[in-house]
């Protein structure tokens, strides 16, 4: 045992609760509202799983948790209905958007004056951000019927429905989902929780609704910092892997509407909280959709408000400029107390096999994939510490003999044996065919759809995304500029939690009762006295 607790905590089953003992500490998470981002143009090519996309609006807010309305818990998070972003992809021959046809083609690049139904949103934009508008937008605010329109699909192109069936198989490869369509999928969930977005190709602002209501301005007021960012920073990413950058402009814009949403009246939030959130028979059109897929599209808006926090308390709009202009690594964002020092990717060389169909070139690997992935059948430790000393990496996607597959290969700063031992658990855990080799620190893998009888990952108790915002809640327990050893100590206290099954289910509860206020104080002071930090009580 260590010096920080109790030799033994009380047994929950042996002593009722005190009440004069200490409540539980629970981890403050942010929240997010599903506004996701669109329109789809007609798809050649499905989204890719397990690596970023590009060439994508940008659209988010986090309040009024965007989950079941009478399943919402306050502010602290929402159930497993995670943001989806719909990638922009090129349209095939004769395919229209539903926007052209509304707008038409002539329409001039921006209009000469605001909207005044935005001008006060505008100047607050400006003002919260430090960056003058170098012109005014269009605005578009759709009624119900033409918002939802934007993302429907168009019907019977063989050549995208073949293309659909080969990234279907690669969501398969990756051990995430089982037949699932991700052209259609993706456009349902769109259409659904879609409540606006900024495209940076129209410099448009496209709301989901025609009369200004608290809602809608919430929704405002994030796309126009999108808006305000496309006039001052390139938006469009590198390509394969725009997570670093997506991470940083979402975070801003939901940095930008928590300061807006804190202006409005106690009865405006409550009604721009209800309007933005996700009704019960909403929620049913979205059960077809693998929670891992959903997951993977939540990370910008996890992983970029834990750093931009930091950032912007240090440093101001000045800072996170400097952040948009340069983006971090997906190390940085996984680990946002490594910002300040020398992180680079290393360059990661993959050849695509002879003798197959080409489906992603040879493109960066993204780490937080591997999390998600990795995690969707290990325990969170296992999948968590097995990106340790991440350096980089590289991923192809290919089709041979009518089966898809993809190769990955990562790359450590130390040794790579965790990685390759969490990948061969993973293996055995999905059903895969995947077998690592391990070169010096180089860890190579190949996986392919899975055989016949194949499962999807079952629901997580604690979702990837979850995990990362409580990690980071733990650490900052440690107090002001901790040390490594203490920052380990803390992601051990965290982990441990998150992987223990009688604690798990009681991390994200808005209110426990007094049996789980005692289980989690037994529970949690042993993983404390684990990890050697002192036993969790709640904050003041």
């Amino acid at each position: 045992m260590n010096s920080f607790g109790p030799e033994q905590p009380p047994d929950p089953a042996a002593e009722p609760p005190d009440d004069a003992a200490p409540t539980p500490f629970a981890p403050t998470v942010p929240t997010r509202v599903t506004i996701h981002t669109g329109p789809p143009a007609p798809a050649t090519a499905p989204p890719q799983p397990g690596q970023w996309l590009q060439d994508q609006p940008y659209g988010a807010s986090p309040h009024a948790p965007y989950a079941v309305a009478v399943a919402r818990r306050s502010h602290r998070w929402r159930q497993l209905l995670l943001p989806l972003l719909v990638l922009a992809l090129v349209g095939g021959a004769g395919a229209v958007l539903f926007r052209d046809r509304l707008f038409g083609d002539d329409q001039p690049a921006h209009p000469s004056e605001w909207d005044p139904r935005v001008a006060d949103l505008v100047e607050f934009v400006q003002t919260a951000r430090e960056l003058q508008w170098v012109h005014p937008v269009y605005v578009d605010f759709l009624a119900e019927a033409e918002f939802v329109a934007l993302f429907d699909q168009p019907q019977g192109n063989q050549a995208a429905d073949a293309t659909a069936g080969l990234y279907s198989q690669l969501y398969d490869a990756f051990g995430l989902a089982v037949g699932y369509d991700p052209t259609q999928g993706d456009a349902t969930v769109a259409a659904i929780t879609t409540l606006g977005f900024y495209s940076p190709a129209d410099d448009r602002v496209y709301v989901r609704g025609d009369l200004i209501t608290p809602a809608v301005r919430v929704v405002l007021a994030h796309e126009l910092t999108h808006a305000l960012q496309a006039q001052h920073f390139d938006l469009a990413g590198d390509g394969a892997d725009d997570l670093e950058l997506r991470a940083v402009v979402e975070a801003d814009a939901l940095r930008v509407e928590d300061a807006f949403r804190a202006t409005l009246s106690a009865a405006d939030r409550v009604a721009a909280d209800d309007g933005n959130s996700l009704a019960p028979e909403a929620a049913a059109g979205l059960s077809d959709v693998p929670w891992a897929v959903l997951e993977q599209r939540d990370a910008p808006y996890v992983l970029g408000p834990m750093l931009v926090g930091d950032v912007f308390a240090a440093a101001g709009n000045a800072g996170i400029d400097e952040l948009i202009g340069t983006p971090p690594t997906e190390e940085i964002l996984l680990n946002p107390w490594l910002h300040g020092t020398e992180q680079q990717d290393a360059a990661v060389t993959l050849e695509v096999p002879v003798g197959t169909i080409v489906l992603d070139p040879p493109q960066p690997l993204s780490a937080v994939a591997m999390l998600v992935m990795l995690d969707a059948w290990l325990p969170w430790r296992q999948a968590r510490g097995a990106l340790d000393g991440w350096a980089g990496g590289g991923y192809t996607s290919y089709q041979r003999d009518g089966v898809v597959c993809f190769t990955a290969t990562a790359t450590f700063d130390d040794s790579g044996t965790p990685f390759a031992n969490a990948v061969a658990a993973w293996a055995t855990a999905s059903g895969s065919a995947a077998a690592p080799t391990t070169v010096v620190n180089d860890v190579t893998f190949e996986a392919c759809k899975r055989a016949v009888g194949a499962t999807a990952p079952p629901p997580p108790v604690v979702s990837p995304m979850q995990a990362l915002s409580l990690e980071h809640d733990v650490i900052a327990l440690a107090g002001d500029g901790p040390s490594l050893a203490q920052i380990r100590e803390y992601q051990c206290l965290a982990g441990t939690m998150i992987d223990d099954p009688l604690l798990a289910p009681l991390l994200f509860n808005e209110i426990l009762n007094d049996a789980e206020q005692a289980l989690f104080t037994w529970q949690s002071t042993i993983a404390a006295n684990e990890c050697g930090v002192p036993p969790l009580t709640q904050r003041p």
